[in-house]
């Protein structure tokens, strides 16, 4: 029995057919959406990886609109963008096009606990395994059955904290921390930040714009740090990385003319925030740590 099992797993890895995690809806076989359609800073690309931290990733933005993965390749592609007017799907028989509608919701970011209860709705009479990737392996070689019983235990969830090298305000709240070397272009910077838990800063009151500008860590010569806000080509506004519009009051009050593939950044003097071409400037960003914290 073990030999068959290896085998069915080795020829998943060649052929690429292994089962995908319970839950995931394919919008697309054998089609990606058309990058070439859409700016950079409306694309996030994550390589190596497997479906399923993909799946995640795009789970946790609520800007990204669809995903592109190629599971030979372990790539995957976070867009903010789905096929629809002007944006096309196009064939690659490489890939596998999977919309945010059609993305399983609690139950992976959870760690998909309903693949531990596949074993209690099977009708498998003998011992049931529950698999990762999906379905059950159920083993009847087996001539007598043990059951035990074992008591859950519970493990305490630590309490979020703001790294000890961030700087943590909660009245406002902000955890923060300013990179000034080496520069970066916005999506460069935007992989950085979220290489350590944390992602580009959301500066969106005056509280934090203040912070940044009276942050210890920020030379007199350092002015221009990228944020987490780009220009959606799709909606034609400026957008949060968290998913929001930064609304026509911000971009009034800077004067924000919307671009294509243009990004913002926070600068020391009025106006404090400005757009720059994403994959061109290479400014300082300043990364916020959010998770569990607010």
């Amino acid at each position: 029995m073990c030999w068959r099992m290896a085998l069915f797993w080795i020829l998943c890895v060649i052929l690429s057919l292994c089962p995908l995690p319970l839950g995931i809806t394919i919008t697309a076989y054998n089609h990606c959406l058309d990058s070439g359609a859409l700016g950079p800073s409306d694309v996030t690309t994550l390589s190596p990886i497997g479906v399923q931290q993909c799946i995640k990733h795009c789970l946790g933005d609520r800007g990204c609109l669809s995903i592109n993965y190629w599971r030979k390749d372990l790539k995957c592609a976070l867009q903010r963008a789905k096929a629809g007017g002007t944006i096309n799907l196009i064939a690659d028989p490489t890939c596998f096009y999977i919309e945010r509608a059609d993305l399983p919701t609690e139950d992976l970011q959870k760690g998909m606990p309903a693949m531990a209860a596949a074993c209690a709705t099977s009708s498998c009479q003998g011992h049931c395994t529950a698999l990762s990737r999906g379905g059950i392996f159920c083993d009847t070689s087996g001539t007598t059955t043990t059951t035990t019983t074992t008591t859950p235990t519970t493990t305490p969830t630590p309490t979020p904290t703001c790294p000890s090298d961030y700087h943590w305000d909660p009245s406002i709240p902000f955890c923060h921390r300013i990179t000034t070397d080496p520069k970066a272009t916005w999506p460069d910077a935007r992989t950085a930040c979220q290489t350590v838990g944390a992602d580009l800063a959301i500066i969106d009151v005056p509280a934090k714009f203040s912070k940044i500008l009276n942050d210890p860590d920020r030379p007199s010569n350092s002015y221009r740090h990228w944020m987490g806000a780009a220009f959606n080509t799709t909606t034609n506004t400026y957008y949060w990385i968290d998913g929001r519009d930064v609304g026509a009051n911000f971009t009034s009050t800077y004067n924000l003319a919307g671009a294509a593939d243009t990004c913002l950044y926070w600068y020391d003097l009025s106006p404090q925030t400005r757009k720059a071409t994403c994959t061109v400037a290479h400014y300082s960003y300043v990364c916020e740590f959010r998770a569990g914290l607010y």
